[in-house]
């Protein structure tokens, strides 16, 4: 399939294509809020067809490859669709990530955001933060890294750091889903901090978003830390989330507060887990009123 979108591939005499390390700021930032419209679409999608994100095409194979080779940027209509419309919806979003390069572009995009040149590296804000406590030879899992050179891996401060991701650019990070990696089966697998910069809120469903911070607890050793951090209009501009609501549920899963910072952008927090989880329900709920409102939710069941 041909490709383009906004990231062009070029090809060298051997027909091998290479891959663009840099985006026009533009370009960067129009990706980033197109990739998390098309997630949302297809998680609404799979919802509707009752099926798994390793859904078996069977039968739906020509209507997804209509839709597929079809694709090009639209606004999504999903309602009143019946089951073969919605596969057909289904593989334009998945054409149309492919057209623009895949996850690999989207990854090319965020690290772009996190350089010095546009935008900053998220970990600068733990370190500040985080320095300031008398840390024993920490550990820390980094989910979603990106970069190997970030703040946290070249600051010092810890004795080791994992690092994970999807979809890894780098020998150094392994290439990881966190809610597929193994349970600890000992103290020795857990880790002093986590690190969670930008990844809950590329989960498809607010259910996902909320099991994931369960897990995160599975993870860290007593009186640990998580470093968090959500796109600012998570948290400013959402019908069912906002700060008072975040705290609520990191509380229930017994974290506490100790910094917390909004940036033009970003909505930055350091929680420290000091007791067990406590079971409570935090469904979707409508907090705020307004048309301009985005739904970004999470949800604790």
């Amino acid at each position: 399939m041909k490709k383009g979108g906004f990231l062009k591939r070029p090809r060298s005499i051997t027909q091998k294509p290479f891959t663009p390390k840099t985006l026009k700021p533009k370009n960067t930032r129009k990706l980033i809020r197109r990739y998390h419209v098309l997630l949302k679409n297809k998680s609404i999608i799979l919802k509707k067809l009752n099926w798994d994100k390793d859904f078996q095409l069977g039968k739906w194979e020509k209507i997804y490859k209509k839709g597929f080779d079809n694709a090009n940027e639209q606004l999504f209509k999903l309602d009143g669709l019946n089951e073969a419309q919605l596969v057909e919806k289904l593989g334009e979003i998945d054409g149309e990530i492919e057209k623009n390069g895949g996850l690999e572009v989207y990854q090319i995009a965020s690290t772009q955001g996190q350089s010095n040149k546009r935008g900053s590296d998220s970990s600068k804000k733990l370190i500040e933060w985080i320095e300031k406590f008398d840390l024993k030879d920490p550990t820390a899992l980094e989910i979603g890294c990106l970069s190997p050179e970030n703040v946290i891996s070249t600051c010092g401060i810890f004795k080791s750091i994992t690092r994970i991701d999807l979809h890894s650019q780098h020998p150094l990070i392994q290439q990881q889903d966190f809610m597929e990696r193994p349970l600890p089966t000992s103290n020795n697998d857990k880790f002093n901090l986590i690190s969670c910069s930008l990844v809950v809120n590329f989960v498809d469903s607010p259910q996902g978003r909320g099991e994931m911070l369960k897990r995160m607890t599975e993870f860290l050793l007593p009186q640990a830390y998580l470093f968090f951090v959500l796109p600012l209009p998570c948290i400013e501009n959402s019908r069912y989330f906002n700060n008072e609501r975040m705290l609520s549920i990191m509380e229930s899963l017994g974290f506490v507060q100790l910094n917390h910072h909004n940036s033009t952008k970003l909505a930055y927090w350091l929680f420290q887990w000091t007791k067990p989880m406590k079971k409570r329900t935090f469904k979707k709920v409508e907090l705020n009123k307004g048309s301009n409102k985005n739904n970004f939710c999470i949800v604790l069941e």
